[in-house]
């Protein structure tokens, strides 16, 4: 059964490290396609803050020795890649001091 959890600071560093970790890992496998899939991404909203991990796409170039990222979506774009890991597709909500995070999160990392 799916349900929200509050959890501390340092419990959220931990888990947002160990789920960026399994990003880069994804990243670093598929270099070559200059396609990839954003660790993380922040949206400030109602004096909260919603963390999204792992959901969305972009495509980097470089435009005169500066790079750019170029958002592409939430599927994977092209078929050629290899599957993204399978994380589970939760918002974290940081409300004052705390996280709320969905109990699916937690239960992937064990």
């Amino acid at each position: 059964m799916r349900m929200l959890v509050k959890i501390d600071e340092k419990s959220f560093d931990e888990i947002l490290s160990k789920l960026k970790q399994e990003v880069y890992e994804y990243n670093t496998f598929i270099k070559g396609s200059d396609i990839y899939l954003k660790p993380f991404h922040i949206v400030y909203r109602n004096d909260k803050k919603y963390i999204y991990i792992g959901k969305y796409w972009y495509k980097l170039q470089k435009i005169n020795g500066k790079i750019k990222w170029i958002y592409l979506g939430k599927k994977k774009p092209a078929n050629n890649l290899p599957d993204p890991p399978r994380l589970p597709e939760v918002t974290i909500i940081k409300e004052e001091r705390d996280y709320i995070i969905d109990n699916e999160l937690l239960n992937h990392l064990k």
